[in-house]
């Protein structure tokens, strides 16, 4: 409450004066903002202390105004005590053992304290957190770096002391302006640190180095990764750090690091359960892997490192080449037309000896091979590694990456900033395969850490829960990782797509030519399949984000030739999802993965670590990206996959030709399916493979059909600058359109379709054990009746909805807009006229219409009625025009055959609840349409 006191009474003129001065306030003060401080004389440069009423120091004005009061002076409150002295620095360190590095420590038992001087006080460093230890599911998985920013990622941070208080603060590096200017105030005023934690000064100055102490635990012992958010993310029970049970475990310094290890330990004090009627994927669920899921450890491992004094040169980014980058909103150029600047990603790779062809670097890029990594594989992950020397060989690096694997008794972690490395995971199920995550200089895109995890479930290719349950998913298999805790919002899933392609080449090998699923040729698969992982992921870490278009640049017959993919890379990057090249039945079985580097990889590295002066390199970076329309070097990234309109842009494709891939995939399963139904089961063999087959079938099948649907009023987007002489939005042709609508027609919505046969459905036996399991652990379910002629029903409803649906319409008469005459297009009124056609092809031939076919076609009349009864508020009148156009032929073609008398009683009832529903449709539409 705000009091107003008069030290005497008031005149006429005072109370206008003094109303007038309220109003001159009020208009100068924006509505809604508080009124600004009283203006000083000059402006303060410090924060000063403040200054007792009637000290000499006090202003004129207010010793006046208390000299005239009449009132009696208020009682002085009492003296503040005086803060006691610190310890002298010896005292709080007696008997603690000194551990020198970057930043001295000090430890005695259980406590920690850091030696900061002068010198630390404002100095960039670079703060890595990574998970050294979690509990295998629930997004908290030991062994994971930190995003790259935000909540738990790395962080240009800065010991602040402000008065006896030391501050750990992260700096805002995404929003600059160069120092000292007026633009660099602005920014100082727009944009905030953040306070990670602070701990108070411990001691006295030491009396030689001037140096102060403070608890380590104060500053690094909070959850600066986020687990606690992640627990609650997982499993909504209130998990909170426990800091009593906490506690800094391991300190390593060296002269460039300060590493610490941190475990924390995380519990609730009672476990919540599923409330009924709750909302879906609120309820509350536990750790399945915990001997009591009211208590957890996990341990962090964070590096302190001092930022580069002099900032890597930055390289400018290009969109026509995928490399991650460092965007910076640099507010110092008023003219330019962005304030935002992109770098490059990329590690400091600097030539000893400039004027040499071939020279060796200054630092080269070295990776560790973690103790954790099983024997048997380390070779084929060298492997991996070495590979892209190949790509630095050609622009001038020699032995550019180097490997070196973690002796057993070594006293580091892998994990050290500094410190590139290859670590194995053991999770309770496969969750992403592998991932390559990297922590970069945020003022240049220097890479400073990267850390390669593997799965491995997935490396061993085993058969996970996520696909024996594809007949009923629970939700904790149906939805994507959450690795939150980890900051990897956007996981890798390549390993992962890569694992599941290689069970499958396996079965179908196995089944179709005998293949022995644990000689020495399925050796040879895994091993491949684990360079071909390493690969890609060390992509990752040199820079390199996913290029989903690379697949285009091979035709069938080189993929078919053995000789031609064992020296060739089977696609233009390794940074591509490529399905494994299955041979066709009859077919000689080349290369099943990639492992060499392709043409695009070369070009990547290229621009991203040729070495180029200042004054020419924006010159030669515009000549090395100018090459981007070359067929070899086609790039499409995550989000051309989004966006859902590339028909090029794919996962899980090979070839130059999608449509011809799919034709041989959808192919590949129709005969696997046909040979499981008559082929016996070993005695001994896996009580659920045939269950497994068959998902692993269905999901394929159900790829090929994505990629097929993705041709219909698909639309090729470039990344050309101008110049290239090609359209940077190409409709997908007529011909190429066609070629698709049939064989997703013929393939899956045809009589002939495929299909499971009632003997193989018999013979589709869970396994027992991982039913209980999954169960009993609250994980899932694995359902017992498995119906792949119901996930077929389900795959033709989905592409049903999708090509009944608007935004297939809208692509398709945007497509018609656009494309070159000569080329064509496919219409509207093609699609669906051939897609009715087909769904009631039995009409013509007077077969009886089993119970799928009939499904399938009362699926379409609902959604013709809804057309009819209630479109799109926002929908096209072309579609709308078009599905009217169907209804009424589909309707007389009905009361044409519903009173045919070769037809069985349940397709005439059939017949006649069709044409009754689209004759009500239709008459209520034209109700409608008069009132």
């Amino acid at each position: 409450m705000r009091r107003c006191f008069l030290l005497s009474p008031p005149s006429a003129l005072s109370v206008i004066a003094l109303a007038a001065t309220v109003l001159m306030a009020g208009c100068a003060t924006p509505a809604g903002r508080p009124n600004p401080p009283v203006a000083a004389t000059t402006p303060p440069a410090a924060v000063k202390p403040a200054v007792a009423p009637g000290s000499p120091a006090a202003s004129a004005p207010a010793a006046a105004a208390a000299a005239a009061s009449a009132a009696p002076p208020a009682a002085a409150p009492a003296a503040t005590p005086p803060a006691p002295a610190l310890p002298p620095f010896a005292q709080v360190v007696r008997e603690a053992r000194r551990i020198d590095g970057l930043i001295p420590v000090w430890q005695k038992d259980e406590k920690v304290w850091l030696e900061l001087s002068e010198k630390d006080f404002g100095t960039p460093f670079f703060l890595s957190p990574k998970l050294a230890s979690g509990i295998g599911e629930g997004g908290v998985l030991g062994g994971l770096m930190g995003g790259r920013g935000g909540a738990g990622g790395a962080k240009w941070v800065e010991f602040v002391r402000v008065f006896n208080q030391v501050r750990l603060v992260a700096r805002n590096a995404t929003h600059v302006a160069a120092a000292g200017t007026p633009q660099a105030r602005a920014v100082a005023a727009a944009f905030s640190p953040s306070l990670l934690a602070s701990a108070a000064v411990l001691s006295q100055p030491h009396p030689e180095r001037r140096t102060v102490l403070v608890d380590a635990s104060a500053l690094f012992l909070s959850d600066l990764m986020g687990v606690g958010a992640q627990l609650q993310r997982s499993y909504r029970q209130g998990y909170a750090l426990d800091a009593r049970h906490s506690g800094i475990t391991a300190v390593r310094g060296t002269p460039e690091l300060l590493a610490l290890t941190v475990q924390q330990h995380f519990a609730t004090g009672a476990l919540a359960s599923a409330q009924p009627g709750a909302p879906a994927g609120a309820s509350p669920s536990v750790p399945a892997t915990l001997p009591d899921p009211r208590s957890l450890f996990v341990q962090q491992h964070l590096s302190l490192t001092r930022l580069p004094t002099v900032p890597m040169r930055t390289r400018a980014a290009d969109a026509r080449i995928g490399h991650f980058v460092t965007t910076v909103s640099d507010f110092g150029d008023e003219f330019a037309r962005s304030p935002k600047k992109r770098f490059v990603n990329r590690w400091r790779l600097e030539k000893k000896d400039p004027s040499a062809a071939l020279s060796e670097p200054v630092r080269p890029i070295v990776y560790w091979i973690d103790r954790s990594v099983p024997e048997r594989y380390r070779e084929p992950i060298r492997a991996g590694i070495l590979e892209w020397n190949r790509a630095f060989e050609a622009i001038g690096f020699k032995d550019a990456i180097v490997v070196k694997v973690q002796p057993d008794d070594a006293d580091f972690d892998t994990l050290e900033t500094g410190i590139a490395s290859v670590r194995w995971m053991t999770n309770a199920t496969a969750m992403f395969g592998a991932v390559g995550p990297s922590h970069v200089d945020p003022r240049s895109g220097e890479i400073l850490d990267a850390d390669i995890a593997i799965e491995s479930l997935s490396s061993r290719a085993l058969r996970t829960l996520r696909s024996q349950v594809i007949a009923a998913p629970a939700p904790a298999f149906a939805q994507p990782p959450d690795l939150g805790a980890t900051g990897l919002l956007a996981a890798c899933q390549h390993a992962d797509l890569a694992a599941e392609q290689l069970g499958y080449a396996l079965d179908v090998l196995s089944v179709r030519d005998g293949l022995d699923p644990a000689g020495p040729e399925a050796e040879a698969f895994v091993a491949a399949y684990l360079k071909d992982v390493t690969m890609h992921e060390v992509g990752h870490t040199l820079g390199l984000r996913h290029n989903f278009r690379a697949s285009t640049v091979r035709d069938e017959a080189q993929l078919a030739d053995p000789e031609f993919t064992r020296t060739n890379a089977l696609t233009g990057s390794v940074m591509e999802y490529a399905g494994i090249n299955l041979p066709a039945r009859g077919q000689p079985q080349a290369a099943a993965f990639q492992t060499t580097l392709g043409p695009y990889d070369y070009w990547a590295i290229e621009y991203a670590y040729r070495s180029v002066s200042p004054d020419d390199e924006a010159v030669a970076l515009s000549r090395i990206a100018a090459r981007s329309a070359e067929p070899e070097l086609a790039f499409g990234t995550d989000e051309d996959v989004i966006a859902g309109l590339d028909p090029e842009t794919l996962q899980g494709d090979l070839g130059r030709d999608p449509v011809a891939f799919a034709r041989k995939r959808l192919g590949i399963a129709r005969d696997l399916l046909t040979r499981l139904e008559a082929q016996p089961l070993a005695a001994d063999a896996d009580p659920a493979l045939l269950r497994r087959v068959v998902g692993f079938a269905l999901r394929d099948v159900g790829r090929s059909t994505a990629m097929l649907m993705r041709q219909l009023g698909g639309l090729r987007t470039l990344r050309d600058a101008p110049g290239t002489g090609r359209d940077p939005l190409q409709p997908v042709p007529l011909a190429e359109q066609r070629r698709a609508l049939a064989l997703l027609l013929g393939e899956l919505l045809s009589p002939q379709a495929l299909s499971v046969s009632p003997a193989l459905q018999r013979r589709l036996a869970p396994d027992y054990l991982e039913r209980s399991e999954a169960m009993l652990s609250g994980q899932g379910s694995v359902a017992t009746d498995f119906n792949p002629a119901q996930q077929l029903a389900e795959m033709q409803r989905q592409m049903l909805l999708e090509l009944m649906g608007e935004a297939l319409g809208s692509r398709l008469l945007d497509g018609a807009d656009r494309a070159d005459p000569a080329l064509g297009s496919l219409s509207l009124e093609e699609m669906q006229s051939r897609l009715t056609a087909t769904l009631w092809a039995d009409l013509a031939s007077g077969e009886p219409i089993d119970a799928a076919r009939q499904s399938l076609q009362r699926d379409q009349i609902t959604l013709l009625t809804q057309w009819l009864l209630s479109p799109p508020a926002a929908g096209r009148a072309e579609m709308r025009m078009q599905m009217q156009r169907q209804a009424r032929e589909l309707l007389a073609r009905l009361e044409r055959v519903r009173y045919r008398s070769d037809a069985s009683p349940e397709t005439l009832a059939h017949l006649k609840d069709s044409a009754q529903r689209l004759r009500e449709a239709m008459q209520a539409r034209v109700m409608r349409a008069g009132v």
